[in-house]
C-alpha cells in the first residue's frame, strides 16, 4: 500500500521539517452505511495512518479527531482547530487515510485541496487515494477533483438511504430521535421503544394538574424555579450526552410549559418528522406541514389521561383566542419593539401611571437573580424619545439616497433552474467517463483530458450561476428598500406624534433597548448612512 510514496519521499525536500497534523473524520451515516465500517473507525484510521508515516519515516505531531461529523459541511470542531494551527503556523503538513475523511462535499473539499493548502504552503496527502499535493509527478493529483464529485454522489445517496430507512421506523412506531421528550426514556432493551422515566414523569403530572386548576404559565413557572425543578434541557445535558455551550441559563419558561401541555406524546402518540433537513448538505431544519407528520395512536405508555389532555387543550385554545381578540382591538403603540437591556421584553403596564416596566421573561422566571434593573419609563417620553430619534435618521436616510441615486435596473432573468441542470449532466458525464476509465474502455490519459475540459466548463457554468444569485440578491434588496422607503416617506408627512401609525413604526423599528430607565439603542429595519 505504502510502496508508491518511497522513491518520492526519499527525494523530496529534505530540508522541510514536516509537523504532520493527522485528521480523522467518521460519520454515523459512514457507520451505517460502510461495509467495513471497522476498518472507517477512528481507532483505526490512526492504525492506518501510523503504519504509513512509520514506513516513511515520519513524525506525527498533532492527530485530530472528528467522530459523529459528517463529510458534507466543515463545521467540525477538530477540522476547526486543524485551520486554526495552520494559521498559527503549527503544522505544514495534513494526512488523511482517504479524501473522504477530508470531506465529502466537492465544492468545498477543492477548495481546501487546490486553494487554501496551497495559499499556506500545506502539503496534503491521501494515503489510499495515492494523492500528493507535493508530488508534481504525480498523475493521481489530476483526477482528485472527480474523486471528490464521486464522493460527493456518494454522500447524496447515502443521505437518501438513511432518511429512507428512518421514515420507515417512524411508520412503525419506532422512536427515530436522538433524545426523547421530558418524560421519557429510550428502552434500554430497544433503543428504538420510549419508556416512561420515573425520574420526572410527575413534573409533567404536575404542569398539567396545576394548568388544568387554572394556574397561568408564568405561575407555574415560577413554582417549578423556586423548587428548583431541572428543566428539560438542563435535565438532557446531566442523563444523556446532549451538550448547548450557548445556553445560559436553566430556567423554566412559558415556551417550555406551552411545549409540555400540547404534546401528544403524554397521550401515548408518537408523533414524527415535524422537522426535516434542506438538503443532505444544510443542518438546518424546516418545519413539516402538520399534514406530514407522521403519527403512531397509543404507541407507548402514557403518562397523562386522554381527559385531562382534553380539556386543557380546550383551555389553551380559549386562552389563545382571547389574547388574539384583545390584543388586537387596541395594541400599544411600541407593543413588542421594547427590550430590556438583560434580553427579556419589556411590556406596558397601564396600572402604574402610564409607564413602561420591566417584566421580562427572565424576571419572570427567576425574579430578581436574572434581572434587577429598573426599568420604569414614562409613556410620552419614550414614545417622544423614540419618533425624535426616528425622524433624525429617516432624514440622514433620505439625504443619502439622494446623493447616491441610481437607476432601477429592469429585473434579471432568472435562469437558474437551467445552469444547474447543466451542472448535473456535467457531473453525470464525469462519472460515466470515470467508470469507463475503470473498464478500460478509455485510457487514463484521454480521461485527464476530458475531465479537465468538463471541469472547465462546469467553473464557467458556476461562474455565470454565482452572478445570477448577486444579481438575484441585489435586487431583492431594491424591492425590500423600496417598500421600506414607503414607509420612511409617511413618516415625515405627520405633523405631530400622535399621527404616527403602529403599523409604521413595527415596519421601521426592529428593536428599542432600555436601561436604568434610559433608552440604550434603537435598532432600524434599514440602514442609517454614518
Amino acid at each position: 500500500m505504502y510502496e508508491l510514496y518511497n522513491n518520492y519521499i526519499e527525494n523530496s525536500v529534505v530540508n522541510v521539517n514536516w509537523n504532520i497534523g493527522v485528521y480523522c473524520r467518521l460519520s454515523r451515516e459512514d457507520e451505517k452505511e460502510d461495509f467495513n465500517k471497522q476498518s472507517e473507525s477512528i481507532e483505526n484510521q490512526l492504525k492506518f495512518i501510523n503504519g504509513f508515516t512509520l514506513s516513511q519515516g515520519l513524525k506525527i505531531k498533532k492527530v485530530y479527531k472528528d467522530d459523529g461529523f459528517s463529510g458534507t459541511n466543515f463545521d467540525r470542531p477538530g477540522f476547526k482547530k486543524m485551520i486554526s494551527d495552520i494559521e498559527n503556523k503549527e503544522i505544514n503538513m495534513v494526512i488523511t487515510k482517504d479524501l473522504s475523511r477530508l470531506g465529502r462535499d466537492y465544492i468545498d473539499t477543492g477548495y481546501y485541496i487546490e486553494k487554501y493548502f496551497p495559499s499556506k504552503n500545506i502539503r496534503y496527502i491521501a494515503i489510499t487515494d495515492n494523492v500528493d499535493t507535493f508530488d508534481s509527478n504525480n498523475s493521481n493529483n489530476d483526477i482528485t477533483p472527480f474523486k471528490t464529485v464521486f464522493n460527493d454522489m456518494y454522500a447524496k445517496d447515502t443521505s437518501k438511504k438513511v432518511r429512507a430507512i428512518l421514515m420507515t421506523k417512524a411508520l412503525n412506531g419506532e422512536s427515530i430521535k436522538a433524545f426523547q421528550p421530558y418524560g421519557y426514556m429510550k428502552d434500554p432493551k430497544n433503543k428504538n421503544k420510549i419508556i416512561i422515566d420515573k425520574n420526572v414523569s410527575e413534573i409533567v403530572v404536575k404542569i398539567f394538574d396545576m394548568y388544568k386548576s387554572g394556574k397561568n404559565k408564568s405561575q407555574i413557572c415560577r413554582y417549578l424555579n423556586e423548587n428548583h425543578i431541572t428543566t428539560p434541557l438542563k435535565y438532557k445535558e446531566e442523563t444523556t450526552n446532549y451538550k448547548n455551550p450557548n445556553k445560559k441559563f436553566y430556567v423554566w419558561s412559558s415556551s417550555m410549559i406551552s411545549k409540555i401541555l400540547r404534546d401528544r406524546i403524554y397521550i401515548g402518540d408518537l408523533v414524527q418528522h415535524k422537522h426535516t433537513k434542506i438538503n443532505y448538505k444544510v443542518k438546518k431544519n424546516i418545519k413539516v406541514d402538520p399534514s406530514q407528520y407522521i403519527i403512531v395512536p397509543n404507541n407507548h405508555e402514557s403518562i397523562i389521561d386522554i381527559d385531562t389532555f382534553n380539556i386543557v387543550q380546550k383551555m389553551l385554545d380559549k386562552q389563545s383566542n382571547e389574547w388574539t381578540y384583545s390584543s388586537s382591538n387596541s395594541p400599544h403603540l411600541l407593543r413588542g419593539l421594547v427590550y430590556c437591556s438583560c434580553g427579556g421584553k419589556v411590556t406596558y403596564n397601564k396600572n402604574h401611571g402610564k409607564y413602561f416596566r420591566c417584566v421580562c421573561s427572565s424576571y419572570k422566571k427567576a425574579g430578581a437573580k436574572f434581572c434587577n434593573n429598573i426599568q420604569y419609563l414614562r409613556e410620552d417620553e419614550l414614545i417622544s424619545i423614540v419618533l425624535e430619534n426616528l425622524r433624525k435618521n429617516v432624514k440622514k436616510y433620505l439625504d443619502f439616497k439622494k446623493l447616491n441615486y441610481k437607476v432601477k435596473k429592469p429585473k434579471i432573468k432568472d435562469n437558474r433552474v437551467d445552469i444547474e441542470r447543466q451542472i448535473s449532466l456535467l457531473e453525470q458525464k464525469q462519472k460515466s467517463m470515470y467508470e469507463d476509465k475503470l473498464n478500460n474502455i478509455i485510457s487514463t490519459e484521454l480521461f485527464v483530458q476530458m475531465s479537465k475540459e468538463l471541469e472547465e466548463k462546469k467553473k464557467g457554468l458556476n461562474v455565470i450561476l454565482n452572478d445570477i444569485q448577486k444579481k438575484y440578491d441585489e435586487e431583492n434588496v431594491k424591492i425590500k428598500d423600496d417598500k421600506i422607503e414607503e414607509y420612511i416617506n409617511k413618516v415625515l408627512e405627520f405633523k405631530t406624534d400622535n399621527e404616527i401609525n403602529r403599523d409604521i413604526l413595527v415596519k421601521l423599528i426592529d428593536k428599542i433597548v432600555i436601561e436604568n430607565k434610559k433608552v440604550k439603542s434603537i435598532t432600524y429595519n434599514f440602514s442609517i448612512p454614518n
